[in-house]
């Protein structure tokens, strides 16, 4: 059963709502200026989960994720904040996670048990620290990797709706896909305020077809959980500016990247935002698109640090 919060664990929810003029066609949503975690939708994503950790007595916390995942270091800065105990496993090169700053680092620092696998190892391991903690007596809490949780997609819900109430209404909302979580979340959210915004996930890492059936199969589950009639959406995840894949990166990617702060006062990133923030203005001007854009910027200044 779908936990649901009660009116007393709606405590130290804080709204951030800031949107920021690039141009007179492009904004963009200061995700990362979220106040908890380091930012960043998985430092949202991760707070979603607060009230249940609290009210369900979980005091251990098991989940996975890359060398440099947002997720993990918003899991771990979580855990150590609150004292519980906490497991992530990793996958990746090894010697990246122990060695580079960045998400690795608070990683590294935060004093969670960090395990190390290939990817084809991981339910395995996630599933023998579960066990370890049970045996300890604990009550562990098993996170999907990204924060994949049906209450992280419902903060996204929450995220639109707050857009809309703030008279603010773009033609298309961008944004880097990973999990899925936050695209299908802010579909759920068009679909409940019968919006007509087109949301457009550049992909980061997967193909175009497998993405858009993770988006859409968790749409529809947010929208069966929240009660929210599904209406007729298109489900985009561009998978063409991947430049062969997860974590890599073409000259365009890393020039938009190095010259972000400098060009926009916040941190984009070559796995994620920068890659996602090139796909965008690539479609604006293969399409000709001439509506108003919001870019969602996730985070990335971690992920910019890194190395």
């Amino acid at each position: 059963m779908h936990w649901i919060p009660t009116e007393s664990t709606k405590e130290n929810q804080i709204p951030t709502l800031l949107i920021q003029r690039i141009n007179d066609q492009i904004s963009v949503f200061r995700d990362d200026v979220y106040p908890s975690l380091g930012g960043g939708n998985k430092a949202r994503k991760m707070m979603a989960l607060d009230a249940k950790i609290k009210e369900l007595g979980h005091n251990a916390l098991v989940t996975t994720g890359g060398v440099q995942s947002n997720h993990c270091r918003a899991v771990a800065l979580y855990s150590k904040k609150n004292k519980l105990e906490c497991t992530l496993v990793l996958h990746g090169d090894k010697n990246r996670i122990l060695s580079e700053s960045g998400n690795a680092k608070i990683m590294r620092e935060s004093g969670a048990t960090l395990v190390f696998c290939d990817s084809s190892e991981i339910s395995g391991h996630m599933d023998a620290a579960m066990q370890q903690y049970i045996k300890k007596g604990l009550n562990p809490l098993y996170i999907y990797g990204g924060g994949h949780t049906l209450e992280a997609g419902h903060c996204y819900i929450t995220e639109l709706e707050k857009l809309l109430e703030d008279n603010y209404k773009p033609d298309y909302i961008f944004l880097a896909s990973g999990s899925g979580t936050t695209q299908s979340g802010l579909l759920a959210g068009v679909s409940k305020k019968n919006v007509d915004i087109k949301i457009v996930g550049i992909s980061v890492g997967r193909a175009s077809e497998r993405a858009q059936n993770i988006v859409g199969e968790f749409y529809n589950k947010l929208c069966d959980e929240y009660h929210i009639e599904k209406n007729e959406i298109s489900i985009v995840v561009d998978d063409s500016f991947l430049s062969g894949g997860y974590e890599k990166y073409n000259a365009d990617i890393k020039e938009i990247a190095d010259e972000s702060l400098m060009n926009y006062g916040f941190a984009l990133d070559t796995t994620y935002t920068a890659k996602a923030f090139y796909g965008m203005l690539k479609t604006i001007e293969q399409k000709k698109i001439t509506g108003q854009v919001l870019f969602w910027y996730t985070g990335g200044i971690y992920n910019y640090l890194a190395k």
